[in-house]
Formats: C-alpha cells, sequence, structure tokens
C-alpha cells in the first residue's frame, strides 16, 4: 500500500466567486516547483472530513482564497456549520495554528462580527490580490509569506543547470581532443608514409643521377683527351706588340684565356637557399658581389599558396639562372623533378618541409656544369 501524499500549502476557497483565483494559485505554485492541496478531486479515498482535516493539519501554509460573498453561509440559519468545508477548513487551520495567509480579491470586506470560530481570521496578514497587479502580489506571497519551499530541484535550477552545462562542456572538449588527436595520428601517418614514398623515389634517382654522371664523365674524358691532341697539333699563337719608335723592348701576350671564373650566389636567405648553397658549395662559389669576368648564379623561389582550410601549400622546382655580371644570361640549369608540401600552418613550415626533401637530393650535375663554366 502506498503512502498517502502530504502537501505544505492548502488552498480553502469558495466555488462561487473564488474558483478561478485558487485554480490560477494552483497552477502558478505546482509549476514553481510547490506542494499543494486542491479541491476535492485531490483527496484520497474514506472519510471525506478526516481526510480534509488531515490535509490541513498536514500542510505548512494555508492560503484563504476570500471573494465577496464567501463568509454569507456563515449568517445563514439554514446553514449547517459542520457540513461548510471553508468553515470547517478555517477553523481547523486555526487550531492547528498554521500560517494562514488570507487572499483578499476586488470587493472583499471582512464583516462586522464574525461567528467566534472563526473571528480570529481577521487578525491575519492579508495580501490585495488584484488582478492588474497579480505578479507582483504573488511574488511578495511567496517571499514573504510563505513558510513551504520548492522541491530541491526548481529550488536548485541554476545550480543544476550550471553543473549540467559544465559536463556538456566537458564532454564536448573530450569529443573534439579525441577527434584532434585522431586527426593528428593520421596526419603522421601520412607524412611518414609521403616521406618514405619520397625517400625511395630520392634513392631511384640518385642511382640514375650516378649513372648519367658515369656516364658523362667518361664522355667529357674522351672530349678533353681530343682536344689536348688538337691543342698539341697546333703551334701555340703569339701576338706580338711593338712599344712605340725609339724601344727595343718586344711585349709577348699568349692568345689563350685564362681559367677559373669567381663564381657569385643570388638568392634568397630563407632554409631553401641556405640548403642550395650548402649543395653547390663544391663550386667555389661564394655570397658577394660579381665584378670582372665572373658569373652570377641565381636561384629561382618556390611558390606558395592558402588553400580552403586557411593551411599553406608550397610547391617547387629547382633552377638556376646563369648570368655574367652585367646580368647577361648564359646558361639555366633546371630539373623535371617537382617537390610539394603537406598542409602547414605557415609559409616557413612548408619550406621547412621542402628543405627536407631538397637535402635528399643529389646535385653533381649542376656542380660540374657550373664548373666548366
Amino acid at each position: 500500500m502506498s503512502k498517502p501524499k502530504k502537501f505544505e500549502i492548502f488552498i480553502s476557497y469558495r466555488r462561487k466567486g473564488g474558483y478561478d483565483t485558487a485554480k490560477l494559485l494552483y497552477d502558478r505554485l505546482r509549476i514553481d516547483g510547490y506542494s499543494v492541496s486542491f479541491d476535492i478531486d485531490t483527496l484520497e479515498k474514506g472519510n471525506f472530513d478526516d481526510e480534509l482535516e488531515k490535509r490541513v493539519y498536514d500542510c505548512k501554509d494555508f492560503l484563504l482564497v476570500l471573494n465577496p460573498g464567501i463568509f454569507d453561509r456563515f449568517f445563514d440559519p439554514e446553514c449547517d456549520p459542520k457540513g461548510d468545508w471553508v468553515r470547517q477548513e478555517i477553523v481547523c487551520a486555526l487550531k492547528a495554528n498554521k500560517n494562514i495567509v488570507p487572499l483578499i480579491l476586488d470587493g472583499f470586506a471582512y464583516p462586522k462580527s464574525l461567528p467566534e470560530d472563526v473571528k480570529n481570521i481577521v487578525k491575519k496578514n492579508s495580501i490585495d490580490l488584484n488582478p492588474k497587479h497579480f505578479e507582483g502580489a504573488y511574488a511578495n506571497m511567496k517571499q514573504k509569506f510563505l513558510i513551504s519551499k520548492p522541491h530541491w530541484i526548481k529550488r536548485n535550477k541554476k545550480l543544476i543547470i550550471s553543473l549540467l552545462s559544465a559536463v556538456l562542456l566537458g564532454i564536448a572538449a573530450l569529443v573534439f581532443f579525441l577527434l584532434l588527436n585522431i586527426s593528428k595520428q593520421n596526419e603522421l601517418l601520412l607524412q611518414e608514409e609521403r616521406i618514405a614514398r619520397q625517400r625511395a623515389d630520392s634513392i631511384k634517382d640518385a642511382e640514375l643521377d650516378s649513372i648519367k654522371m658515369a656516364m658523362q664523365r667518361t664522355a667529357d674524358s674522351i672530349r678533353q683527351a681530343a682536344q689536348y691532341s688538337i691543342k698539341n697539333a697546333q703551334p701555340v699563337q703569339k701576338e706580338v706588340q711593338q712599344k712605340p719608335a725609339g724601344s727595343g723592348t718586344v711585349i709577348e701576350k699568349s692568345s689563350q684565356k685564362s681559367s677559373g671564373k669567381s663564381i657569385h650566389w643570388n638568392a634568397s636567405n630563407d632554409i631553401i637557399g641556405q640548403v642550395m648553397y650548402e649543395k653547390l658549395a663544391s663550386t667555389g662559389i661564394k655570397k658577394t658581389k660579381c665584378s670582372d669576368n665572373g658569373i652570377i648564379v641565381k636561384l629561382n623561389k618556390p611558390s606558395c599558396k592558402t588553400d580552403n582550410l586557411a593551411k599553406i601549400i608550397c610547391t617547387y622546382s629547382p633552377k638556376l639562372t646563369i648570368t655574367d655580371c652585367s646580368d647577361k644570361q648564359i646558361a639555366t640549369l633546371g630539373t623535371a623533378e617537382s617537390f610539394k608540401s603537406s598542409p602547414q600552418v605557415n609559409e616557413n613550415a612548408a619550406k621547412e618541409e621542402l628543405a627536407d626533401d631538397l637535402r635528399d637530393v643529389n646535385f653533381g650535375d649542376w656542380v660540374l656544369a657550373i664548373k666548366r663554366l
């Protein structure tokens, strides 16, 4: 058998003239989390008088809706006081010394006298429940007149919402962290796979370059041997330049040109420029200003763009442009191989990746070509 429910607030009213206000109070108090007894429909089975009296004794607050005419039956000689439920409720509340809150509606006024068993009702502090100012009167009643408290969920609504919000934010942050970690791991795996593939390609390219260089060196040796034979077969030509009359000294100048031009580097000072400078250092190249019969070696720059995710991607196909000191082009050196960085947070990071790729490339044929100029 279930335990009878206890109500903390009891609403007493006369159906004629007071029902609408009583029902409004019941609905509002229930919404705000209070435990309210209202109307005979909520009474348990059993003796009506006993159940009604028990409800009044169990409650903390007794709300009495005072509408015009509520006390008329008190003065009707044909009306049995014991059969007047409103009167019995008031008597029971006064005897039990409950927190009685009279709610005065428009047009109500206490009579000059009341029966002995209910006359003390006039001594209770009352609230004017004017429809125009209902919200203010209702709030005042909850704050200053009621002893009862709302259900703990209603009382701690803000705290509960804050805790739930914090929990949801924590879950969202955890999910975001997990997804971010998975994304980073996938990105690292892809990057490692790409690096491994590029290294394999670089090894193949290096092997091909070695074969090409060996063949080139063989061809160069044959050509140089042939040129040396031709030069030794021809007499050395000399230019005879006489001084002006009166001088008997003769100056001889060889028609052979002196070898060994100075080589000067012209490139940006970023990480790619530094790596390429190191690759060509064996040519004797210097970061100095071109002079006399020197040559300038110019390095092109990578192309960097921003993708749809605001990441930087750089592509690069190394190319050298060789000029004399007057900027007249002598030769160009290029490669069909192109390098591309993965999406990075900034341009420097993308260039760092390209520089790592360039470190694995063999530029020995470029070095030989520059030395032969």
